[in-house]
């Protein structure tokens, strides 16, 4: 079963990009198994439970699932940019087409929310076992990191799980400063190191469980030099 939810913003991204980002990933994920392989182990780790948040999931919302260990019951996406969710929906390819079956038969409920996580958590009744972000947290610094961390702690339930998967290294170009800004993918500039990240989900009331660095084995051709993933737990 799949739901709107929330009330819709306009997306930036066109489909387009969330096309090319969804293909894009899935051929690199080939040429670098051990790379994506790390941070999607971790995530099948430790999301568990019977509702999960994905923050900022982007058209990879229904792949990222297929990694977990624990299938849930109820699967909410929240990305600003609607045309996620468009691609979504609208594209055959095959992986897509694949995950909306393994969703089907497990009877899994999903839910696309195409608004800010600012506003969304603030107000929403709901509440997850487990959140995540992939790329998305590093994204934010300073009093929005802070807002951040206090709107997951709102919704996320009591001895749940929230993990983090950060990059470091220096191909920060200007097509991505320039896309970043254009389509609210976080604030203008690099935001916090992975060593801010985990210090700041702490500060936000977090207990850190495990934390893990993965260096890469071809910085270039990955575009990263090492890849962070972190798990913390509301106590």
């Amino acid at each position: 079963m799949h739901e709107e939810g929330g009330s819709a913003m306009p997306g930036f991204a066109p489909v387009e990009y969330q096309r090319d980002y969804f293909e894009g990933t899935l051929s690199k994920a080939q040429l670098f198994p051990r790379e994506y392989g790390f941070y999607r182990s971790f995530l099948g780790q430790y999301i568990k439970g019977e509702s999960v948040l994905n923050v900022g999931c982007g058209p990879l919302f229904y792949d990222d699932l297929m990694h977990f260990n624990h299938v849930p019951q109820h699967y909410v996406g929240v990305d600003i940019n609607s045309s996620a969710f468009e691609y979504m929906e609208e594209t055959k390819h095959p992986r897509l087409e694949e995950c909306k079956r393994f969703i089907k038969t497990n009877n899994i409920s999903t839910k696309f929310v195409s608004e800010s996580i600012f506003d969304w958590a603030a107000d929403t009744n709901e509440r997850f076992d487990s959140i995540f972000g992939v790329g998305v947290f590093a994204t934010f610094y300073g009093e929005k990191f802070d807002r951040l961390m206090k709107v997951l702690w709102r919704v996320l339930k009591k001895g749940g799980h929230l993990v983090n998967v950060s990059w470091d290294g220096d191909y920060y170009t200007a097509k991505i400063a320039k896309e970043k800004v254009e389509y609210q993918f976080g604030q203008p500039g690099k935001g916090f190191t992975p060593d801010e990240v985990v210090q700041q989900i702490e500060k936000g009331g977090f207990r850190l469980r495990e934390r893990r660095i993965l260096m890469t084995d071809d910085p270039a051709g990955y575009e990263w030099d090492s890849i962070h993933v972190s798990a913390y737990r509301k106590e």
